[in-house]
């Protein structure tokens, strides 16, 4: 299983959240690519860059951070976070993102998501499906709608969508584990699909159980900017 690193942004710093609160922001760098170049080290190439500004203002905030990332040697980089302009898509692409993560236009204009998909390529996306209480949530996760993951999951896959972002909100940066059921059932109704799964995971045994539930890939966020997990043993363990 792919191993993903998190790299949240906000004003340039790399911070996390606890449930998606803005309230409850931890500053844990100053550098973005300082934190980019540890994990490149420790064999964890592939990182999960979220612009948490651009998620509640809808467009790209932290473009410098971004790219400060993207140009650090072996980086390959989902990158995600208020991403609704077919601008922003391009101008991620050109500076190297590997893959784009798209949410909540996905969930409010599927039509937009549809298009994009068809220019740029669909493997080139990630479709963010946000779970609160069972909904799927949009726009930075605080909103939500009246649409099942199972539903949103479905309709984008009939678009040529393979690859997944799986949130469990109640979970993010909790470090209580990961709603492994929550991927089992998902990942059994759809076995073609490429589930990353994110939130909550806390050790290794908690990897474990997402990858026994089927899921291609996990982010990991708080557990290592908290040393709750070992980097060169996450190094070694993150193999596709």
């Amino acid at each position: 299983m792919l191993v993903y690193p998190a790299i949240d942004l906000y004003e340039g710093k790399c911070v996390r959240l606890r449930k998606g609160d803005y309230a409850t922001q931890t500053v844990y760098s100053d550098s973005p690519a300082d934190v980019a170049r540890s994990y490149v080290e420790h064999g964890l190439n592939h990182l999960h860059v979220v612009d948490l500004e651009g998620a509640k203002q809808g467009h790209l905030v932290n473009q410098r951070a971004i790219e400060s990332i993207l140009n650090v040697p072996g980086v390959e980089a989902h990158v995600g976070g208020g991403i609704r302009l077919r601008a922003d898509i391009s101008y991620l692409f050109l500076a190297g993102a590997r893959r784009v993560v798209v949410g909540s236009v996905a969930v409010k204009t599927p039509h937009v998501v549809q298009e994009w998909l068809r220019e740029f390529q669909s493997e080139r996306f990630v479709i963010a499906v946000d779970i609160l209480k069972g909904s799927v949530a949009h726009s930075g996760w605080l909103a939500q709608a009246n649409l099942t993951p199972a539903t949103f999951i479905d309709s984008m896959t009939q678009f040529g969508v393979s690859y997944f972002l799986c949130t469990d909100i109640d979970k993010d940066g909790m470090l209580n584990g990961p709603n492994a059921a929550l991927y089992s059932t998902l990942s059994k109704e759809f076995p073609s699909a490429h589930f990353i799964a994110s939130g909550g995971i806390t050790t290794m045994a908690d990897i474990d159980n997402v990858s026994g539930a089927g899921c291609w890939g996990a982010v990991i966020g708080k557990a290592l900017y908290e040393g709750r997990i070992n980097l060169g043993e996450l190094g070694r363990r993150s193999t596709l």
